[in-house]
């Protein structure tokens, strides 16, 4: 979709998995890690905000942020396809 899933090199036994793969639009990835990272920032508190906050203290700020980018990458994608409403004050179960 806009890159921002974890590349995988697997061979045999090995399974590696990598940084971002950075396919798709850039300009698309570089609008959600920026959204990403004024929302970890200067956001209002929402279940999103939480999340990434939480998640910045286990793997550190910037795979939080790569991540909470595509948790809305997900989110717009949702409400594009099938017309799902937005609570910004849930956190959506991403799997």
């Amino acid at each position: 979709m806009a890159g921002l899933t974890p590349s995988r090199n697997q061979s045999g036994e090995r399974d590696v998995s990598g940084g971002i793969t950075k396919a798709g639009d850039a300009n698309l990835r570089r609008a959600l890690c920026e959204a990403a990272t004024v929302m970890m920032n200067r956001g209002r508190s929402t279940g999103l905000r939480k999340w990434g906050a939480q998640l910045a203290q286990r793997r550190g700020r910037k795979c939080a942020m790569v991540a909470l980018a595509r948790r809305i990458a997900v989110i717009l994608h949702r409400i594009w396809i099938d017309g799902t409403v937005f609570h910004p004050d849930t956190v959506p179960n991403m799997g």
